[in-house]
């Protein structure tokens, strides 16, 4: 996952935006301003430590001779021993780091969601301003038992047809 440094400040906003309008969390309005730059630093410092992490991990190749095909493996292996994550896991560790904060700051006031649910928003953000498409589960039911057997099924999703597949003319035409 790569974030761009242009897109700390609109990703900040929209977290701190959608977790207030939705009340997540209570912030009083002068403070938005603050828990914004909170969220930016933490972002700041994810993006510093990867590139702190990437350098270590090209150094280490440069030292040892090893194939710079092991650079992933070596970078990884850094991350780990420091209780980073990078790649696709970077979204949850910089969400958690974020629920940090918001527990760690008197600027946010209350916490009102659980920790996945705030996880899962923050994620769909991130996901969101970068143009990734986030496998987001589907919302578990919210009944049990008989009632919930009588919900109507879903449609079908509508099949793909090759365009090279032949075609066939109907068996029974309509009637007139």
């Amino acid at each position: 996952m790569r974030i761009y440094r242009g897109k700390i400040k609109p990703i900040a906003e929209e977290i701190v935006a959608k977790l207030v309008a939705e009340e997540d969390i209570e912030v009083a309005p002068e403070e938005v301003p603050e828990v914004v730059l909170d969220i930016e630093a933490v972002i700041k410092e994810y993006l510093r430590m990867e590139e702190e992490i990437a350098g270590q991990a090209r150094d280490m190749i440069q030292k040892r001779g090893i194939s710079y095909t092991e650079f992933g493996k070596v970078k990884r292996m850094l991350a780990e021993e420091r209780g980073f994550e990078t790649g696709d896991k970077a979204m949850v560790w910089i969400a958690n780091q974020i629920l940090e904060t918001f527990f760690a700051t008197n600027r946010v006031e209350e916490v009102y969601s659980e920790d996945y649910l705030l996880r899962r928003k923050i994620t769909m953000v991130f996901a969101s301003q970068l143009g990734i498409e986030e496998d987001v589960e589907p919302p578990a039911p919210t009944s049990y038992g008989p009632s919930a057997s009588n919900q109507p099924e879903p449609p079908a999703p509508p099949k793909r047809i090759s365009p090279t597949a032949p075609k066939f003319e109907e068996s029974n035409p309509p009637v007139a």
